[in-house]
């Protein structure tokens, strides 16, 4: 089992199980058109907050259920709703547009947005896709913590490797065919690409289409795998993107925003542990890599979702853990079961003073209360200091009991390689994965 916490080249271990796997299976990536919009992001948002009330779950007002694409589809008492491709035609759109209180939909409180109707219009046009498997009838996942130790199906055609066991196991029972494997040149450029971000050499390549040594693609990617400065240098961008470290847009003060360039990139040639990385960013021991936690120190006045200790909230959750805590910042989640105090309380164990707890940007007249999301694993001391609060919370956030990180962190380097995550949205880890076996086997 891989385990987040590393002795030595964290890069070696976990990239070489990935591309292991990916030698065999590298038909299964996915590529996703950008454009279009994101039905689990943009679209789920939308019909939770507008629809669910009156039409998910054993609610189904006028005959109308948005449990499933079906339910949508097949519309309730006053027939379709939605004319796929076709949103100027379809009736969910007359009714979220109408000013009419006897049609307007929904009939009480919050309009949609006239971006919120362009977004439905937009994919209503796009043909109205939904997420394979996404119900609102159901209660969302929520896997224990605790990592578990699946049992590995028998070996077939001599494929002994946990990944193409529990892969193979998983296609043989639905009855999909295997896919092919790659070529040497795929494979070659595939993994430098991956690995280091360079194509290899064409001398190299010619040589290695050409040698029919066995296992010579197990030593091509043990010496990928050792290239500590290309591994470094190319996954730079990945681990950028992830802290918000290579953010430079405009409106932030002089001096507002740290950068942890230094670092980072020391951290990844030297090979520091995962677990290690994330606990010097969550509670640092100096400046090099405080800017995680600092957030952006904005112009002027900002709203109460964009204050330092919000965004601390926000980033620790989201990277580290795949939970989306911006709709939370502001109010009770209408995705998952966070909650807004559940927001303030991770933001308050970074506060530095009292911090008042604003609902909609509006104080509510409570202050947070230091709060750890996960209490099963422990907790943090309200009473302790800012930076003890810090050091106790990284603590929980890497704690070999916390699956939740570990999970994560798989999560994201499954999908920097396969192009898809074993749960999709990587950002929401509260979906079920596709694999829950071989993602708690990595």
């Amino acid at each position: 089992m891989i385990r987040v916490s590393l002795s030595s080249h964290p890069s070696y271990y976990y990239l070489r199980i990935f591309f292991f796997s990916s030698i065999c299976f590298g038909t299964l990536s996915s590529i996703s058109a950008a454009d279009k919009v994101d039905f689990s992001h943009e679209i789920v948002p939308i019909l939770r907050a507008r629809c669910a009330e009156c039409h998910a779950g054993d609610n189904k007002k006028g005959g109308f259920s948005i449990n499933d694409r079906l339910s949508a589809l097949t519309g309730g008492e006053s027939g379709r709703v939605i004319e796929l491709g076709n949103a100027g035609k379809s009736y969910l759109m007359e009714l979220v547009k109408s000013d009419d209180p006897d049609v307007q939909m929904p009939p009480q409180g919050k309009r949609l947005t006239t971006k919120e109707i362009e977004t439905l219009a937009r994919w209503i046009d796009e043909g109205a896709a939904w997420e394979a498997g996404f119900t609102f009838d159901k209660q969302p996942y929520e896997p224990s913590l605790e990592l578990t130790t699946p049992t590995l199906p028998p070996a077939t055609d001599g494929r002994e490797h946990p990944i193409d066991r529990l892969i193979d196991h998983y296609l043989a029972e639905r009855k999909i065919p295997r896919p092919q494997g790659i070529s040497d040149r795929v494979f070659l450029r595939r993994s430098s690409l991956d690995l280091v971000g360079l194509l290899p050499n064409p001398d190299r390549v010619r040589t290695f289409v050409e040698s029919q040594k066995l296992g010579k693609r197990t030593e091509w990617l043990e010496e990928l795998l050792t290239d500590d400065v290309g591994y470094a240098d190319h996954w730079m961008s990945f681990w950028n993107d992830l802290l918000r470290n290579d953010y430079s847009g405009t409106g932030f003060i002089t001096g507002g925003r740290k950068q942890i360039s230094t670092w980072l990139y020391r951290s990844l040639i030297d090979n520091k542990p995962f677990d290690r990385m994330v606990h010097e960013l969550v509670s640092p021991t100096d400046d090099e890599s405080r800017g995680f936690i600092d957030g952006i120190k904005w112009r002027g006045e900002v709203s109460a979702g964009q204050t330092i200790e919000i965004q601390f909230s926000q980033s620790v959750a989201q990277s580290f853990l795949g939970i989306n805590m911006k709709c939370a910042s502001c109010h009770d989640s209408f995705i998952d079961r966070w909650k807004l105090k559940d927001a303030y309380g991770l933001a308050a164990i970074y506060a530095s003073k009292p911090l008042a707890i604003h609902r909609c940007d509006k104080a509510t007249g409570e202050v947070a209360v230091a709060t750890w999301l996960y209490p099963e694993l422990g907790n943090v001391d309200p009473q302790a200091t800012a930076t003890e609060r810090l050091r106790q919370l990284a603590d929980l956030v890497t704690s070999p009991r916390n699956g939740r990180f570990s999970r994560t962190i798989v999560n994201r380097l499954w999908h920097r390689m396969m192009g898809r995550g074993l749960v999709n949205p990587v950002d929401a880890m509260q979906t079920e994965p596709w694999h829950e076996a071989l993602l708690d086997h990595l």
